[in-house]
């Protein structure tokens, strides 16, 4: 619908990311590492929970109220864009499930908090999806001739993406959103019968 934008073939307005944003950091692990995780509490975001185009619970981990308010500079809100910036799982992405709140993230994982008013946070997740762009995103992850694949904060404000006008981004992200409600009641729909 929007063409590739990385080469911008169908002439889209460009801006930077971080001047479509609000916010775009990532955290810190709470003193003592993993032995100081709870079985409940604040959620804490891992790159492990952060997958291309979905969420993954699987050792979800949680922090106390005091370890989270040590970490309030990354407090995450409904509607943020999760991407991974270090490590092997560089470049995946997500949106944050609401039901997660409330929520930090740790050093591995990024914050990418929309502007609403110019850039949907759905058409933003996609756009990290994109093959030609997360092509870019690893080029990048790849290009510090580090042993460890990063992506670091300036580097992803100086992002350039393409900004098609919002009503176009809000219907792409509706569209898209219907077509994946569709495919989870086909699939339960499949299982149910499969069951019988």
């Amino acid at each position: 619908m929007f063409g590739d934008p990385v080469k911008n073939s169908m002439g889209w307005e460009t801006v930077l990311l971080k001047n479509a944003t609000s916010k775009i950091g990532s955290g810190a692990t709470p003193k003592g590492g993993k032995e100081n995780y709870q079985a409940e509490g604040v959620t804490l975001i891992r790159s492990m929970n952060v997958h291309d185009g979905r969420f993954e619970y699987k050792d979800l981990a949680h922090i106390t109220d005091e370890q989270a308010k040590q970490l309030d500079n990354v407090a995450i809100e409904e509607n943020d864009v999760f991407i991974n910036i270090t490590g092997a799982s560089v470049a995946r992405s997500c949106i944050v499930p609401k039901h997660i709140l409330p929520a930090r993230v740790n050093q591995h994982v990024a914050i990418i908090r929309c502007i609403a008013s110019t850039l949907n946070h759905f058409f933003a997740n996609n756009l990290f999806l994109n093959n030609s762009f997360k092509g870019q995103l690893l080029d990048i992850g790849e290009s510090g001739g580090a042993t460890r694949q990063a992506i670091t904060k300036q580097q992803l404000e100086t992002l350039e993406v393409i900004l098609p006008p919002l009503e176009l981004q809000n219907q792409f992200a509706a569209f898209v959103e219907a077509t994946d409600k569709l495919k989870f009641l086909n699939d339960r729909l499949s299982s149910q019968v499969q069951q019988n």
